[in-house]
């Protein structure tokens, strides 16, 4: 058992390593042998624009820890994000696999820092002597595990905590892990091919006759409807664009929930917009979003995926949190003209929501501000 090293990070086991298929060199005197001097385990399962923007914590872990190997265990629909990721090692989904995985390898260190039992649970089964964030207690409810961790808990339980906050997310993601935020960005990586998929959608709608690509993403995700623009406000700011800006394009995004919304919008549109589809894997979505110049986007995946590629952008809020957004001076965010009354609810019980009072004007405004700075 002496012929190859099984602390080295090519190597899985299961079938010949990179090095070795592409240089054919062998483990005892390989020259690419890179030794694991620390193994740690993050779990992150939900929502998918949270996956993404914890991927920020992922070079503060390496700059502090040299040699570290980083598995991630998410969520099956959340792992394209998380693909091709160079700062994580391996990536597991929610599998029959995974208690073997856990329990078998040794991690020197866990986190967990998703709010959920289930998350909580897979923290549990991890075989690590050092366990951070959120486990279970014996009631078999979810508890912060250390004192740093409950400011983080008290906003998961409470509105009023949430509403108070002024942090990024990232800055209270930092403390969960113990380090100090300074401005670490999500990470994001697209393929040569995804990018050629791209532009292979750029040639068909002949996007090269645009001098900008301004893109609308017209969803909220199904968990807080409540988060999306009206429709006559999308209408209004479109044909705004066509009368100011005639030589910029309109790319609407969004997800399956769209699939009736989009083709609505297209048709009362016309020719003032190119839709951009509602059935695109998640990794076509992202390819798709980074032909814009602006995107403008509600809090959802799409204005994560924007701030990962860097992207100007105009973010607008209502019943969620504008604070925890970090938009690393690339963008700028649009408020209602009164506060949400239905703060993190899945249904107004108000006449006008606050997404009724997000002033047209205002959206106009913020996206002339960042056409210019694209």
């Amino acid at each position: 058992m002496l012929f190859f090293r099984p602390d080295c990070r090519h190597f899985t086991g299961e079938k010949p390593c990179a090095p070795h298929k592409s240089e054919g060199v062998i483990c005892l005197d390989c020259p690419r042998y890179d030794p694991i001097k620390k193994r740690i385990l993050i779990v992150k399962l939900d929502a998918a624009g949270d996956v993404l923007r914890s991927t920020a914590i992922l070079p503060a872990f390496h700059k502090n820890n040299p040699g570290i190997s980083i598995w991630w265990v998410t969520e099956n629909g959340s792992k394209p994000l998380l693909e091709k990721n160079p700062y994580i090692d391996v990536l597991l989904g929610s599998d029959p696999a995974l208690s073997g995985f856990l329990g078998a390898t040794f991690f020197d260190e866990a986190y967990n820092f998703d709010m959920s039992r289930k998350a909580a649970a897979i923290l549990h089964m991890a075989n690590s002597p050092v366990k951070k964030g959120f486990g279970l207690s014996t009631e078999g409810v979810v508890v912060p595990l250390e004192a740093k961790d409950e400011e983080w808990f008290q906003m998961g339980i409470m509105d009023s905590f949430k509403r108070a906050n002024q942090r990024t997310y990232q800055d209270h993601l930092f403390q969960l892990g113990g380090m100090k935020y300074s401005g670490e960005e999500p990470q994001l990586v697209l393929t040569d091919k995804e990018k050629e998929w791209a532009q292979e959608f750029a040639k068909k709608h002949k996007l090269n006759r645009f001098k900008k690509i301004i893109g609308f993403n017209i969803g909220s995700g199904g968990r807080w409807p409540m988060k999306r623009w009206r429709l006559d406000g999308f209408l209004w700011l479109a044909r705004q664009v066509h009368k100011r800006h005639p030589k910029s394009a309109v790319l609407l995004y969004g997800g399956p929930e769209e699939r009736l919304l989009m083709p609505e919008l297209a048709k009362k549109l016309k020719n003032l917009c190119i839709p951009t589809g509602t059935e695109n894997t998640m990794r076509q979505f992202v390819s798709l979003v980074d032909l814009v110049d602006v995107l403008v986007s509600g809090d959802t995946l799409a204005i994560h995926v924007g701030i990962a590629l860097k992207k100007r952008l105009v973010a607008y809020f209502g019943p969620t949190s504008d604070a925890e957004i970090d938009l690393y001076g690339r963008g700028e965010k649009v408020l209602p003209s009164s506060p949400c009354q239905c703060y993190y609810q899945n249904q107004c019980n108000q006449k006008l929501s606050c997404m009724d009072n997000l002033q047209n004007k205002d959206m106009l405004a913020a996206l002339e501000r960042q056409l210019k700075l694209s």
